[in-house]
């Protein structure tokens, strides 16, 4: 419920600095919105992810996927706050390095399993 409140009065304040300092309107959006998100993140994700990896912790890569997937859609959001305020190709860069550092700790996660099926095979020899 806290969450909703500080949604609304943050509403309120952006309508009001619309109506009466126009120019700054833009940054102080995107300061709200990115306020807005980190109270969401440490209150609402933040527990959730913690709690499902706790549920799923028996299997071998859960952590690795709900990061991934974590990591993905605040890319994301962080893209169309972008695109939204007119930065359609810096969003589109952030999106683009936040899937680049996904592959890079998904091809050490396999770099890792590769070097123990190579073993495996080795010892086959």
């Amino acid at each position: 419920m806290e969450i909703v409140i500080v949604a609304v009065v943050m509403l309120l304040l952006l309508l009001l600095i619309k109506e009466v300092i126009q120019p700054l309107h833009g940054l102080i959006s995107v300061m709200f919105s990115f306020l807005l998100f980190g109270m969401l993140f440490s209150t609402l994700l933040l527990p959730f992810v913690k709690q499902l990896l706790e549920m799923l912790a028996f299997l071998p890569y859960a952590k690795a996927i709900l990061i991934s997937a974590s990591m993905f859609y605040v890319g994301q959001w962080v893209s169309l706050l972008l695109a939204e305020h007119n930065y359609k190709v810096l969003g589109n860069i952030v999106f683009a390095a936040v899937k680049i550092v996904i592959l890079l700790y998904w091809f050490k996660e396999f770099l890792a399993v590769l070097q123990e099926v190579s073993a495996i095979l080795k010892r086959l020899n």
